[in-house]
């Protein structure tokens, strides 16, 4: 600490490709470019060449079969991935290429190998889709392997023990070897969220962070770090504040995990086996990385309008998508749900009207068609928050068929203005809608076709259906989201959605409440989203729930005459 205090804390932010925190010496890699000319060799060296070739590509084969052994017993779900390198490098087309090269075009095998990986590498470095760009890097650490083969090059792992690594990329398998010999994070100048070394250090549990340009140039071998995988974040020689505050952090978190144990981990699923997708509600960054702490499996929905609360202006495009960005990418692979602005004059007054009964007036899908120029920075910010393809945008409060389809429409004319910018996007991002009136609900068949899946707003259906205002204590007895007439509109929904084989989940209040679990399961939702803090006791319902009796409560309470009818069935059912 000492040491680290005498110097400059600095900050760098990058791409949070692993969650977690981890405090270390750096340990830096600065790779030495591979030069070699194109320059012809003497005929009578070619056997010798080719020779070279084959014993670096067997010698490669070996290491990488034994790193894949490995991984099955530490990490069997991430031994497809090495496993993909391992083709790449044993490709018999490439083999025959580069033995070709170096016959007829009289070149060293590094050369050749250069030339037939640069070849490859082409397609995939020029594709708009920046999955298949990183697919480019991919055959970069093949390359690599190869050429330190014939090099009789080896990288020390066993350095590695209890630092952080710092390099400008990094390869899956020297990342199993890292991890192996006790390796804390790893910081890397390039690479994507969607990269295998990302995927496989999710699945180590190692804390990362990517993308952090010049990183490898700017920290030192036993630089004191601190990496925030939940932020993308690192901080060099942190000063004593800065180290103590992540220090308690680290353990706070190793503390929370402790005490919920397996359920992290463990299944959503039914006693009998039936899944259920559980997903959180978020309005900020830090209910994020509390998501995920919780073990969401994703983002159910995250409430747009309260950016508009926070600067108290509608923000800009570059505003907009650099938080959906952050938000995509600290949770990838899981997909986020962005709802488009929700607004009405009761949350928002700058561009609306005054209206007496802003419940029913110019709010949700309403207002956007009204402010397209709003809603245009809006679905292009989402779209391209979108190339991580893992992004969702969902519809508020859309009540007819011609709003969805005006809609859709707009959202077409600002993907083709995004072709014409060259911008990538998701071109199958999804598209889903709010059930939250009644109509919608009625008219669910008729609106799955148009969209990819349903989430159901209960507190609004309920609001709409019962004519009750849940703010209002006059008739806060009425409003009632156990009442049979709003559990009928979710089923005739629900219905719907299975018919039209679209998966359809619930976002509102009810999803979270202790006495609804059985029920909703019953009714046949997929996916629960609720607040990080009620995911893990929502998770410890749904697994004591048998879900052939659930369905059973749910047709008995769908029978009902009342809200307190439904409440009476659901006590009876918890005292057997």
């Amino acid at each position: 600490m000492d040491s680290a205090s005498k110097q400059t804390e600095q900050r760098f932010k990058g791409i949070p490709a692993s969650q977690g925190i981890a405090i270390g010496n750096a340990f830096v890699i600065r790779t030495e470019a591979f030069v070699f000319s194109n320059e012809h060799i003497e005929p009578e060296r070619i056997p010798n060449e080719i020779a070279r070739f084959h014993t670096a590509l067997e010698s490669s084969a070996a290491e990488l079969q034994q790193i894949i052994a490995i991984a099955e017993k530490e990490a069997s779900h991430v031994a497809p991935i090495l496993e993909t390198y391992l083709l790449i490098l044993t490709d018999e087309t490439a083999s025959d290429s580069i033995r070709r090269r170096i016959q007829r075009g009289f070149y060293s095998a590094e050369s050749a190998v250069m030339q037939e990986f640069d070849a490859q590498k082409q397609f995939f470095t020029l594709a708009k889709d920046p999955i298949l760009r990183e697919r480019a890097v991919e055959l970069d650490h093949v390359r690599d392997r190869l050429l330190n083969g014939l090099r009789n090059r080896s990288v020390s792992h066993a350095e590695a023990e209890n630092t952080i690594i710092v390099a400008p990329s990094i390869t899956p398998t020297d990342l199993m070897l890292y991890n192996q010999v006790g390796a804390l994070a790893f910081v890397t100048e390039v690479g994507g969220i969607a990269s295998h070394a990302s995927i496989l250090a999710r699945s180590l549990s190692m804390p990362a962070v990517i993308g952090v340009r010049n990183i490898a140039h700017t920290i030192h071998t036993d630089d004191l770090l601190i990496i925030d995988g939940n932020a993308g974040l690192i901080i060099i020689n942190p000063k004593p504040d800065t180290l103590a505050k992540y220090q308690k952090r680290k353990l706070d978190t190793e503390e929370n995990k402790r005490k919920l144990g397996k359920l992290v981990t463990e299944k959503s699923v039914t006693l009998d086996g039936h899944s259920v997708h559980l997903l959180a509600n978020v309005d900020s960054i830090e209910d994020v990385t509390n998501a995920q702490d919780a073990g969401a499996e994703g983002i159910g929905l995250i409430r747009s309008e309260y950016l508009i609360i926070q600067r108290q202006h509608f923000p800009t495009e570059d505003e907009q998508l650099a938080w959906y960005n952050e938000i995509a990418e600290r949770m990838y692979p899981n997909h986020v749900t962005l709802r488009a602005f929700d607004v009405g004059s009761d949350k928002y007054a700058e561009g609306l009207p005054h209206e007496d009964n802003p419940a029913l007036g110019v709010r949700g899908i309403r207002f956007l068609l009204h402010r397209k120029d709003i809603f245009k920075l809006q679905i292009k910010a989402i779209l391209c928050a979108s190339k991580h393809r893992n992004v969702r945008l969902m519809l508020p409060m859309i009540a007819t068929i011609d709003e969805l389809i005006e809609t859709k429409e707009f959202i077409e004319k600002c993907k083709s203005s995004l072709r014409k910018s060259n911008i990538p996007f998701d071109e199958r991002m999804p598209l889903g809608m709010m059930i939250e009136t009644p109509a919608a609900a009625l008219m669910a068949l008729n609106f799955a076709p148009h969209v990819d899946f349903f989430s159901i707003g209960t507190n609004d259906l309920t609001q709409y259906t019962l004519a009750a205002d849940r703010t209002n204590e006059y008739v806060a007895g009425i409003f009632d989201p156990f009442h049979p007439a709003v559990l009928r509109l979710m089923k005739t929904a629900i219905d719907a959605a299975k018919a039209s084989s679209i998966p359809v989940g619930i976002c509102g209040e009810i999803a979270g409440h202790a006495a609804a679990t059985e029920l909703l399961i019953g009714l046949g939702v997929d996916e629960l989203s609720v607040t990080p803090p009620l995911l893990l006791e929502l998770k410890k319902r749904i697994r004591k729930t048998d879900f052939l009796k659930a369905q059973t409560l749910a047709t008995m309470a769908l029978r009902a005459n009342s809200g307190s009818e439904v409440r009476k069935i659901l006590a009876n059912r918890k005292k057997k």
